[in-house]
């Protein structure tokens, strides 16, 4: 498993893992539900975090956020 993708805005990376995961690229979010402790934890244990299953995915998935980004 490898993190692809990080951000505070946790449409943006369920829009991300929506559109990995319709190119058959498996994901899992981390933190989707963090932002709650956020000010008592340190910042980076709650940032949404998007991570592929399959690490010889993850040029790929990159390679897409990269182009999604780029829009």
């Amino acid at each position: 498993m490898i993190k692809v993708f990080e951000d505070f805005d946790i449409a943006l990376v369920g829009h991300y893992q929506s559109v990995l995961e319709g190119s058959g690229i498996e994901t899992f979010m981390k933190n989707q539900f963090g932002t709650g402790g956020l000010g008592e934890l340190p910042f980076v244990e709650v940032v949404p975090q998007l991570w592929v299953l399959n690490e010889a995915e993850a040029p790929r998935a990159i390679a897409m956020i990269k182009e999604l980004r780029a829009d």
